[in-house]
């Protein structure tokens, strides 16, 4: 008697434990990293960083003498996103940036969401250095990229063809973002960004999810608020497809 042919197993296929892109959790890495870093280093190398890393519209405005380290005028648009103010400063950022950077990469790539995200946080800079020219304001936090992801997944969390579960996979690449104006004609769309103005306002006046105003203990909205429109145009020409 022949014995029956062996049935072949199907190779099962494992979710990944975390299922955001790696550059969104090497990001979120290099922020937890810098964070504890500088507070195991002492007060000495903290206040060494916030002074050479963070942005001073002071030292860049001109308006008041500021001393500054060579340099430091150029890379603090950039470099003030590394730092926080406390661990809740730095949960929240990361988290937001775990939901709403992840969906921006699946959709960019690594590369042209390494570059929305520094645009957001550059512009993020100038709206704080124009809203506060010529103040001594220590002004940390990654925010204004944090707020320019999120607005560049509000066209794709909204978008044409969306289906359930689509954020969470590469088939996001599929869907047809929400033109700039049907951001105001798509209720859901227009309501989240009403709330997350709303959430932004309110937060700058009661600093409730941690500061990026050190001496003062604030929320810089005006960070978010400039790295949220950045970040909006920034997905949008990106996102070109030819």
């Amino acid at each position: 008697m022949n014995e029956p042919d062996a049935v072949e197993a199907e190779p099962v296929v494992r979710e990944p434990f975390f299922r955001s892109p790696k550059v969104v959790l090497i990001l979120i890495a290099v922020l937890v990293g810098v964070h504890v870093a500088i507070s195991l280093a002492g007060d000495d190398w903290r206040v060494w960083s916030l002074y050479a890393f963070s942005f001073i519209p002071a030292r860049i405005s001109g308006g008041v003498p500021f001393p500054a380290i060579w340099g430091s005028q150029v890379w603090s648009f950039v470099t003030y996103g590394l730092f926080h103010a406390d661990m809740m400063h730095l949960f929240f950022n990361s988290l937001w940036l775990l939901v709403f950077g992840s969906v921006v990469a699946r959709r960019l790539g690594a590369l042209k969401f390494l570059v929305l995200a520094c645009v957001s946080t550059i512009m993020g800079a100038v709206a704080t250095l124009l809203t506060h020219w010529g103040e001594m304001a220590i002004v940390i936090g990654a925010s204004g990229a944090v707020s320019g992801l999120m607005a560049a997944a509000i066209p794709l969390m909204y978008g044409v063809g969306l289906r359930l579960g689509d954020t969470y996979r590469m088939d996001i690449a599929t869907v047809r973002p929400l033109r700039p104006l049907e951001i105001l004609t798509n209720r859901r769309a227009f309501i989240f960004t009403l709330i997350w103005i709303a959430v932004t306002l309110f937060s700058g006046a009661s600093g409730w999810t941690g500061a990026s105003f050190m001496e003062e203990g604030r929320i810089a909205w005006e960070a978010h608020l400039g790295g949220f429109v950045a970040g909006l145009f920034a997905f949008y020409w990106l996102d070109r497809r030819n």
